[in-house]
């Protein structure tokens, strides 16, 4: 099966932020939180320069999550295609895949008392053949959806044009 992933190409990232409202309105996520968060770093000097960064924070998807080997219930599945998923009948809102995630990208909502995750558009655009609500959204088209090896050759490709000066 086809392993499918969500890359960001953090060089191009503006932080607009759009990738998040997208994803709240499109998994009418109450307020709270959010299933991908755009973190700033700096400013910084960088070489006498000021350097700010941003950093789209989501669901990794991991190979070996840690999310999934810290729920007690068994809440926490991966699916052939590669997506993390968190089936919201079964989780008792512990909490212990929050903290396990090494990238803070589980939501805990205070609301339902659950956790949850991106699901890469699985219920919505995805299964209507659409793009995640958080790649159509972005003004810089640095969030890319797909097949893991194509958009990390595409990704690889940007970063060897940027190193070579294109």
């Amino acid at each position: 099966m086809t392993q499918i992933t969500l890359l960001v190409d953090t060089e191009y990232c503006t932080g607009c932020h759009s990738c998040e409202v997208a994803c709240k309105a499109e998994n009418n996520l109450p307020g709270g939180y959010n299933w991908i968060n755009v973190l700033q770093v700096g400013p910084r000097k960088i070489g006498g320069k000021l350097k700010t960064d941003y950093i789209p924070v989501r669901c990794r998807h991991c190979a070996q999550p840690p999310c999934l080997d810290s729920c007690p219930v068994k809440a926490i599945s991966k699916e052939s295609d590669g997506r993390v998923v968190i089936n919201q009948d079964i989780c008792i809102g512990c909490m212990n895949c929050v903290e396990a995630c090494p990238f803070g990208a589980v939501a805990f909502d205070p609301g339902t008392g659950l956790a949850s995750i991106c699901d890469l558009g699985k219920e919505g655009p995805v299964a209507a053949g659409q793009e995640p609500a958080c790649v159509r959204a972005c003004p810089s088209k640095c969030i890319y959806f797909g097949e893991i090896n194509e958009i990390a050759g595409i990704i690889r490709e940007k970063a060897a044009r940027r190193i070579a000066g294109y």
